[in-house]
């Protein structure tokens, strides 16, 4: 069934198309009986048949419905109606970050901190859960035209375990997006939450400068350049960018997990008291770091 025929998704009546992925389609919905806006979720009609596809979906679910925390999105329902599965989720006004970043940093330097600090306490969040997100990116945080923050999207997120077990995993393909990947995700080693820092200082790199640390021509340069290249520093793409701030992300970047910092924690510590730019913007926004 075509979702150009349907009006209503289980108890939700559409009301917006959102965005247009690869695999789904993400909808404004409203739900009668409650009286609230919801976002739905849905598999794109050729992937209703999927099972790997649906899978995915499920484990989202399974995942992040245990989440309880202002900065992560709340996932409410998974079903199936109809033949389209679906995930019903938190309503948020925010459009994500690399549309964010597309418009300039001129458009948001006010809220830059206020952003990089909220998405540390999403992931710092997810760690504390014993979890890893494993796709930290751009794509993957919302932003409120206030500069508040939601992580989305738990697909590849996975329990840390102990190293032995990755031992007798089975092999599995690399999971992951090309321009944020750690070198140990990369290179498919054990990970912990070191892997999430460096996809998240990718992320705060672009975030700042426009563009992430690393580009290819194709993918197995980008990954060789992950594995290899000294990330350039953030000056080089934003003169105003303060050199202690370049410092923190560059070490964030290191490509082995013990030359980074310890924990989400940590590195927000460095950050705390750090200037993101040389002259900051006049009405930036303060910062109130929450990391239980």
């Amino acid at each position: 069934m075509s979702t150009a025929a349907v009006t209503y998704i289980g108890r939700y009546r559409l009301v917006n198309p959102v965005y247009l992925g690869a695999t789904t389609q993400l909808w404004q919905a409203f739900c009668d009986s409650t009286g609230q806006f919801v976002a739905l979720k849905l598999l794109l009609e050729k992937f209703r048949r999927d099972r790997e596809q649906i899978r995915s979906l499920k484990w989202e679910y399974t995942i992040a419905s245990q989440f309880d925390d202002p900065r992560i999105i709340k996932i409410f329902e998974f079903n199936i109606d109809r033949g389209i599965p679906y995930l019903a989720m938190e309503w948020f006004n925010g459009g994500n970050m690399k549309n964010l970043i597309r418009r300039g940093i001129e458009e948001y330097a006010p809220f830059v901190r206020k952003i990089i600090f909220q998405c540390i306490e999403a992931v710092s969040y997810l760690h504390r859960q014993g979890f890893v997100h494993r796709d930290i990116k751009p794509e993957n945080f919302l932003v409120s035209p206030q500069g508040d923050v939601k992580l989305i999207d738990f697909a590849l997120c996975r329990k840390i375990g102990p190293k032995i077990l990755w031992l007798f995993r089975p092999k599995s393909k690399i999971q992951g997006t090309c321009s944020y990947m750690s070198p140990e995700q990369i290179l498919n080693k054990p990970l912990d939450g070191r892997a999430d820092l460096y996809s998240l200082a990718c992320t705060i790199f672009e975030l700042v400068c426009g563009k992430p640390p690393f580009t290819g021509m194709n993918q197995t340069e980008l990954l060789n350049k992950h594995l290899k290249s000294n990330p350039p520093p953030l000056e080089a793409y934003n003169p105003n960018v303060h050199p202690e701030f370049s410092r923190i992300i560059q070490k964030a970047l290191a490509k082995r997990p013990s030359d980074r910092f310890k924990s989400i924690g940590e590195f927000a510590g460095a950050l705390y008291d750090v200037p993101v730019f040389k002259v900051p913007p006049p009405d930036e926004v303060p910062v109130q770091l929450t990391l239980a």
